[in-house]
This record gives C-alpha cells, structure tokens and sequence, in this order.
C-alpha cells in the first residue's frame, strides 16, 4: 500500500502514518515537495522472514539436482528474483 503525502500534510499526520505502519507493515507513505517525491517512510522491520531466502535457494538446488524424466533443466539465471522473492512457495 502506498500513500502520496505533501510535506505539510506529513508533518502534522506522522502519528498517524506512524500507527499505520505498526498496523500494516507493508504501508509506504511517500513524501512530495511540489508534487515530487522526495522520501519515503515505511516499515524499519524485514519483510522476507530470516533465512527465507536459503530455504528458497535449497529447494531450488534440490529441484535442479534431480530433473524431473521429460522435463528440461529450468532458466534459473533468468528468472533468480522471482525464485528468491516469490511469495507464494515453490
């Protein structure tokens, strides 16, 4: 979720987006000046779990080590962000 806030705007509602941000840490709220953005504020907390990224990348390494009969090998050089960031479980 992101939120486009004018610098004045920002300085009077920071409780506000701060309680936003502790009740959705995906929140993001960008700061303009003159209509350009110029921060953001968002989250301080992780939003991949600690060694989600490993357990991605020992499954993948499973899965390339024994192909499946009938199927190629799959282009992971291309397509690494989505292995390692996907939400959903590969």
């Amino acid at each position: 979720m992101k939120n486009i806030v004018s610098i004045s705007n920002a300085r009077k509602d920071l409780p506000k987006m701060i309680r936003e941000i502790q009740k959705n840490p995906e929140a993001v709220f960008k700061i303009t000046v003159r209509n350009e953005t110029i921060a953001e504020i968002r989250s301080a907390r992780t939003m991949v779990q600690p060694g989600e990224a490993v357990q991605k990348l020992v499954h993948l390494r499973q899965k390339l080590s024994f192909p499946i009969k009938g199927k190629s090998k799959e282009p992971i050089s291309k397509r690494v962000n989505d292995y390692l960031y996907s939400q959903g479980n590969r």
